[in-house]
């Protein structure tokens, strides 16, 4: 009964520690998956995407009907006066000298305007670059994914390669713990020299200096993964692809053509290249001529009294008037480009060498791909033939062992010569799981260069 209350109360907190979000498990593929969803970098590329749209819809309403409407109210506290002629004094039978005023205390102005784009070839062409401007937005987050994956694939092999290299020093450490133990015994017994003891004690302080170091750059690699996944650096995580397995999962052969197209980079420089041919086009539309026309409809009062806004006049005779008068028009203006002492002109030529820049930019990014994809080749072949190098070496070492393991044992070996074969071995373990990491780092590399998603 207790057995059976322990095992229930281990498998609440282990749930309870999963629901907090406290253990995750990923293989390299969810781990991928993980940090696109949630790496900083990708979310903000994805808001961009969105800002990019929202920002299209910014310039094509420039286009759209602009409506406003206004309100103006003044207060007179001092009235403006005009000049007037004796002769038009005398008209009205007022005395020379007299004030004239041509404005009331109390004034309101009010009205609806619309202002309407009617033709305007720069804003004709803006409406084009529409649709690469949102390319250009997809293909920054598809750059901003692939950097996050590939720095996720790069940091888990890194990961799990220092972990087997840990697990490899540890197993060695137990064996020359045990190695170190049975010496001391028999130097108690006075039948080995106390050099033989102090040589194995050296090779356990030399591996777990080893350890300290391959733990050090364990713990740095995960938290870096952490981070380029999204992850806080207080999460726990377990890696459940070991290096082995993950060795199995890549080719060895590399694809014999490449095409730059296939890079992201070269997409974004080829829609780049589109987006200045159209800003070329923009500007050179700024010598022809646009068309805008507007209509408005309003009204406005004067009154001396701020109540008599809302009465009406008695004109006499039981009429009335009201103290509101409507006012409205229609029209358009043609604005025409005549001289403009050259700043088009300039701006032109800006844009033809903006335009240039671009296609060398691309055609520079051609030759330099393909310079990375030869290099990434070269340094993944290279890899290979250090794999089998190493694997083969391991196999020697671990033959080598096995048999000064069993000198020692019937005093034929001296410690020294097995000291010496163990730090062999696990210096040739530590350069195969080494080799099997460089190899598929840099399959990621050569990865990258082809543009492999």
């Amino acid at each position: 009964m207790r057995k059976i209350f322990i095992l229930a109360v281990i498998f609440i907190s282990f749930y309870r520690l999963q629901a907090q979000g406290g253990f995750q498990t990923f293989s390299l593929k969810q781990a991928v998956e993980y940090g696109v969803k949630n790496n900083i970098a990708a979310k903000n590329a994805k808001l961009s995407e969105t800002e990019a749209i929202a920002h299209n819809n910014e310039l094509l309403s420039i286009g759209l009907p602009q409506i406003a409407g206004e309100f103006d109210y003044q207060y007179y506290a001092i009235k403006p006066t005009s000049p007037a002629f004796a002769s038009d004094l005398v008209l009205f039978g007022l005395p020379a000298g007299t004030k004239v005023y041509f404005d009331l205390n109390h004034n309101i102005n009010t009205g609806i305007t619309l202002n309407q784009l009617v033709y305007d070839t720069r804003y004709f062409i803006g409406i084009q670059t529409f649709k690469h401007l949102l390319i250009l937005s997809h293909q920054t987050t598809a750059l901003t994914e692939q950097d996050i994956r590939y720095n996720i694939i790069k940091g888990y092999y890194e990961v799990q390669a220092a972990k087997e290299i840990i697990r490899l020093l540890d197993s060695n450490l137990v064996i020359i713990q045990k190695l170190l133990h049975d010496t001391r015994e028999t130097y108690k017994e006075g039948l080995i020299e106390e050099t033989d003891v102090d040589r194995i004690e050296l090779g356990e302080s030399t591996l777990k200096s080893q350890i300290n170091n391959t733990q050090n750059l364990y713990d740095l690699g995960m938290s870096a993964l952490k981070y380029n996944m999204g992850l806080q650096l207080t999460d726990r995580i377990a890696l459940t692809d070991d290096i082995l397995s993950l060795r199995k999962q890549i080719a060895d052969a590399a694809p014999a053509s490449f095409d730059p197209s296939q890079r992201i980079e070269a997409q974004l420089l080829q829609t780049s290249i589109t987006l200045k041919t159209y800003d070329k086009k923009q500007r050179q539309a700024g010598y022809y001529p646009s068309i805008y026309g507007i209509a408005n409809f309003g009204g406005g009062s004067q009154v001396n009294n701020f109540g008599d806004f809302f009465r009406k006049q008695d004109l006499g005779g039981g009429a009335t008037a009201s103290n509101w008068f409507d006012q409205a028009y229609v029209g358009f203006t043609i604005k025409i480009p005549i001289y403009d002492g050259g700043q088009k002109e300039a701006s032109v030529k800006q844009a033809k060498i903006e335009l240039q820049k671009a296609n060398n930019d691309l055609e520079n990014f051609k030759n330099q791909s393909t310079l990375q994809v030869d290099a990434a080749k070269t340094t993944f072949g290279t890899n290979l033939i250090e794999e089998q190098n190493a694997k083969e070496s391991m196999r020697l070492n671990d033959k080598i062992y096995g048999k000064t393991q069993t000198k020692y044992k019937e005093g034929v070996s001296s410690s020294f010569e097995l000291i010496q074969t163990q730090q062999d071995q696990t210096t040739n373990l530590i350069r195969y799981y080494t080799a099997v990491k460089n190899v598929l780092t840099s399959r990621a590399d050569l990865d990258k260069a082809l543009g492999i998603q």
